[in-house]
C-alpha cells in the first residue's frame, strides 16, 4: 500500500533533531563576539592564585571546557613604600580559549578554537 501523501504538497518532515555539528568541526579562528563575555560568565568557576585566578567555564564560540590561567603582572614592581587605597578594582581580563579539541585549521603552536573576549573581575585592594 502506497504511504498517504503529506497534507497541502509539503515534504515529510523528520521528527529527529539534527545532531549537533562535532565541537572538532568547528575550524580554528581568532574571532570575538559581543555575547561571549556574558555566556562565558554565566557558569565561570574562579580559583584566586597568589597574583591572578584560574578561570574554569565553557567556551562561548566551541561549547569545549576551558582552563585559563590569568596572571595579573609577569614582572613584579618594586614594593612602594606609599599605602595604597583599600576596597575593590575591577579588572580587566582577556580570555583566550585554550580548550584541548582539535580544532581544523589551528596552528601548532596555538591551542583553543581561537575565540577571544574580554571579562571583568573584582580583585580586593589590602
Amino acid at each position: 500500500m502506497p504511504e498517504p501523501a503529506p497534507p497541502s504538497g509539503n515534504p515529510p518532515t523528520d521528527p529527529t533533531p539534527a545532531a549537533p555539528p562535532s565541537r572538532a568541526a568547528l575550524a580554528y579562528e581568532e574571532v570575538t563576539e559581543p555575547g561571549y563575555p556574558v555566556a562565558y560568565t554565566a557558569c565561570l568557576r574562579i580559583e584566586p592564585t597568589g597574583d591572578g585566578a584560574v578561570l574554569t567555564g565553557t567556551c562561548p564560540r566551541c561549547r569545549c571546557t576551558t582552563v585559563y590561567t590569568w596572571t595579573r603582572s609577569v614582572v613584579r614592581a618594586a614594593s612602594r613604600t606609599r599605602r595604597r587605597r583599600t576596597g575593590t578594582e575591577l579588572v580587566a581580563v582577556p580570555v583566550l580559549c585554550v580548550c584541548v579539541t582539535g580544532h581544523p585549521g589551528r596552528p601548532d603552536d596555538e591551542e583553543g578554537c581561537g575565540a577571544y573576549w574580554n571579562i571583568q573581575l573584582g580583585r580586593e585592594r589590602r
